[in-house]
C-alpha cells in the first residue's frame, strides 16, 4: 500500500512540474495517451522522479517490431496498441523520446553493436538482441555492461525474469536479461495446445484440473497419446497429409520443451555463481526415455531439421494438422496460437508437463530466438545512467500497462477460448526457463545444448554415449567461456 501511494505522490508531483513549464513557455499542455483508465499503478514505486531525461532521446535497437510498438494508435491490434500507449506514457511523462531503430536480421543487428563499442559511438542505449547471440557474440564478446551495476535496476522485482541467472548470469556478472518490456519473448514460451473436440469424441477429460493440482506429467501425456495415430485412408501408411497423431510439434520446438520443461540441464553452479559442466546421465537418460516413447515409439508428427532444411516450409504442417483437427496434441509456443484463431474445432492451452509429480513447477522453456535486452559498453556514464532508469522504467510500465493486455486479449481471449486457458497462460508465463548450456553452447552444436534435439532427429534410442564422448570437448569450451567472460577455469 505504500509502495502504491508513494508512486501516485511521485506522479503528482511530476506532473505538477510539466504544467507549470508549460505555463511558463505559454504552450497549450496537450496529451496523446490513448487509455482512458486512470492508470495509478504504471511505474515502479521505487524509481524517483527524473526531471535530466526532459528533452533527450533514449535510442532502442531491436530485433522485433513487436517490442517497439505501433507509430500510431491501432486498436485492431490489441498488443500493439498497449505498447504504444506504454511508450506515449513514458514520453509525456518524462519528457523523453524513444527513439526505435529496428534491425529484423539478428546478425547484422549484432554487428551494429561490435560497431558502435568498438567506434566508442554511443549510439545505442538500449538493445534488444537474439538470446543466444546476445549471450554468446555480444557478451562473450566484451561488447556489453554487466547489468547487475546498474543504479536503477532490480532484478528482484516480478518484471523481471527471475531464472534470467542460470541462462546469463557469470559469476557477478550478467549481460542480457528478459523479462515484461519484451512483448515477443513472451509469446515464445513453451505450450501445449489440444482439441477439446476430439477429447470430447473420446469421452477425455480435459487436463486442466490436473495442471492446476501440479500433477500433469508426461505420463499423462503418454497415456492419452497411446496407440492415437493412425492410418485415415487406408493406404497403409501414417503420413501428415492424410493420417491421425496423438501428437505434433517440431524440432526446435517441442524437443526442448520436453527436454527443459522436465528440468533437465548439464550445469550447476558454484557458491560464486559460475557454471559448473556436471551432467547426471543416468537422469538425463531416464527422462529422455520417456520422450522417446511419447515422440518416435507412439509415431508423433515430429518434423526434422532434415526435413526443415529440404522444405523450409515443412515446420508449420504440424500447425497445419491440428488446425484441420487430426491431432490431440500440439507441441509448440504461446505465439502458436495466433495461427489457430481460424481452426474450427476448439482448442485449449496447458503448461508444459511436468516428469512427475515430484518436480516442483511446471517449467516453460523461452526458445533462443526470443529477443533479450542489453546495454552496450560504450555509452558515457551519464547516458548509462539514463539506460538503466529507461530499463526499469520500461520493464515495470509494461508489467502495468502491457502484460494484461498480452494475457487477456492476444494469449487468452484469440488465442485460447475458455477460461481454463487463460488461467494456464499465467502459469506458463510466471514459469520461463533459461538454461546455460543451451544460451552459450547452441552455436557450437554440443550435447550439452542439443542433444535431444539430434538424438530425436535421428531416432536414436539412447543418449548415453554422445554426452560421455563429449566430455572433454564440452570442459574445452567451457574454458573458452570462462576466459572471455574474465575469469580462470
Amino acid at each position: 500500500m505504500y509502495k502504491k501511494l508513494l508512486a501516485m505522490l511521485l506522479c503528482g508531483l511530476m506532473l505538477i512540474s510539466v504544467f507549470v513549464g508549460c505555463a511558463d513557455t505559454g504552450e497549450e499542455e496537450t496529451s496523446t495517451d490513448a487509455s482512458t483508465e486512470e492508470e495509478t499503478n504504471w511505474v515502479s514505486a521505487d524509481l524517483e522522479p527524473n526531471e535530466g531525461l526532459k528533452g533527450k532521446e533514449i535510442n532502442i535497437l531491436a530485433n522485433s517490431e513487436t517490442d517497439m510498438g505501433a507509430e500510431e494508435p491501432d486498436k485492431s491490434d490489441p498488443l500493439e496498441d498497449a505498447v504504444y500507449r506504454r511508450n506515449d506514457k513514458i514520453q509525456n511523462f518524462y519528457g523523453v523520446t524513444l527513439n526505435p531503430l529496428v534491425e529484423l536480421d539478428y546478425v547484422a543487428l549484432g554487428d551494429k553493436v561490435k560497431n558502435d563499442v568498438s567506434s566508442g559511438s554511443g549510439e545505442y542505449h538500449i538493445v534488444y538482441q537474439h538470446m543466444v547471440n546476445a549471450a554468446t557474440n555480444l557478451g562473450m564478446g566484451n561488447c556489453l555492461y554487466n547489468l547487475t551495476d546498474l543504479e536503477y535496476v532490480n532484478f528482484d522485482n516480478p518484471w523481471w525474469d527471475q531464472d534470467c541467472k542460470n541462462g546469463f548470469m557469470f559469476g557477478d556478472n550478467m549481460f542480457v536479461v528478459c523479462g515484461d518490456l519484451l512483448p515477443s519473448s513472451m509469446m515464445i514460451t513453451a505450450a501445449v495446445m489440444f482439441n477439446k473436440n476430439l477429447f470430447d469424441e473420446q469421452s477425455l477429460e480435459y487436463p486442466y484440473q490436473d495442471a492446476r493440482d501440479g500433477t500433469w506429467t508426461i505420463d499423462d501425456m503418454l497415456l492419452m497419446t497411446k496407440d492415437q495415430t493412425r492410418d485415415l485412408n487406408g493406404d497403409g501408411k501414417v503420413l501428415y497429409t492424410d493420417d491421425f497423431y496423438g501428437l505434433v510439434g517440431w524440432s526446435l520446438d517441442c524437443d526442448y520443451n520436453f527436454w527443459f520443461g522436465a528440468g533437465c540441464t548439464m550445469f550447476t553452479f558454484d557458491e560464486d555463481h559460475l557454471p559448473v559442466y556436471q551432467p547426471n546421465t543416468d537422469r538425463l537418460q531416464t527422462v529422455y526415455d520417456k520422450i522417446y516413447e511419447l515422440i518416435v515409439t507412439q509415431q508423433s508428427f515430429h518434423v526434422t531439421v532434415q526435413e526443415y532444411l529440404s522444405n523450409n516450409s515443412m515446420y508449420e504442417e504440424p500447425s497445419n494438422v491440428f488446425k484441420a483437427g487430426r491431432a490431440l496434441f500440439y507441441a509448440g509456443y504461446l505465439s502458436a496460437g495466433t495461427g489457430l484463431r481460424e481452426m474450427e474445432n476448439e482448442f485449449g492451452i496447458l503448461p508444459q508437463p511436468k516428469y512427475d509429480e515430484k518436480q516442483e513447477e511446471y517449467l516453460s522453456f523461452v526458445n533462443g530466438a526470443a529477443s533479450t535486452a542489453c546495454v552496450p559498453k560504450s555509452l558515457s556514464e551519464d547516458a548509462l545512467a539514463d539506460a538503466g532508469y529507461m530499463l526499469e522504467v520500461l520493464a515495470s510500465t509494461s508489467y502495468y500497462m502491457v502484460s494484461d493486455t498480452l494475457y487477456d486479449k492476444v494469449a487468452k481471449s484469440k488465442n485460447a477460448r475458455d477460461e481454463e486457458s487463460a488461467e494456464m497462460v499465467d502459469v506458463i508465463i510466471r514459469h520461463r526457463v533459461f538454461d546455460f548450456g543451451y544460451t552459450h553452447f547452441h552455436n557450437d552444436g554440443l550435447p550439452c545444448a542439443s542433444i535431444v534435439q539430434t538424438a530425436l532427429n535421428s531416432k536414436s534410442a539412447s543418449i548415453t554415449r554422445d554426452i560421455t564422448k563429449s566430455e572433454k570437448q564440452t570442459t574445452k569450451a567451457l574454458k573458452k567461456i570462462y576466459e572471455a567472460y574474465g575469469y580462470d577455469y
